[in-house]
């Protein structure tokens, strides 16, 4: 009997961009003044540009300057170990048109990823049937 394989594939960058389309919650890092940051945020794609918005006087607010950041987006079904991952990489700055948040508070500071690089993949595994133990 064959055992079970676990897989990645890659996606193309449309596939990548339509993927984050339905989704509203990523994760976002960069190297802010006191270390590695990663911070959830809520955003829209909009074109090849990732947008989100924050309140005026927040750490994610200092995004209006240039800073290089990783994005990532992903959706994995725990039960069937079956998913997607996508990772943008880009540079911030302020979003260039009228732009205001879909979420309804104080977040007036409109923040644009735009992208250098999108690279996204597919993964199928097999779920142990019993937990590892960790001694």
């Amino acid at each position: 009997m064959q055992e079970p394989v676990t897989y990645f594939s890659r996606l193309d960058g449309d596939e990548c961009w339509s993927l984050l389309a339905d989704v509203r919650v990523g994760r976002l890092a960069w190297a802010a003044v006191d270390g590695l940051t990663v911070v959830p945020v809520n955003f829209l794609s909009d074109g090849r540009q990732i947008v989100f918005h924050t309140a005026p006087g927040t750490v994610l607010a200092s995004l209006t300057q240039p800073t290089d950041v990783a994005f990532q987006v992903d959706q994995i079904d725990e039960e069937t170990a079956v998913g997607w991952s996508v990772l943008v990489r880009g540079t911030t700055g302020p979003v260039e048109a009228d732009s205001v948040s879909w979420l309804a508070d104080d977040r007036t500071v409109g923040i644009a990823v735009t992208a250098t690089s999108i690279d996204g993949r597919v993964l199928s595994g097999t779920v142990r049937s019993e937990e590892p133990h960790h001694d």
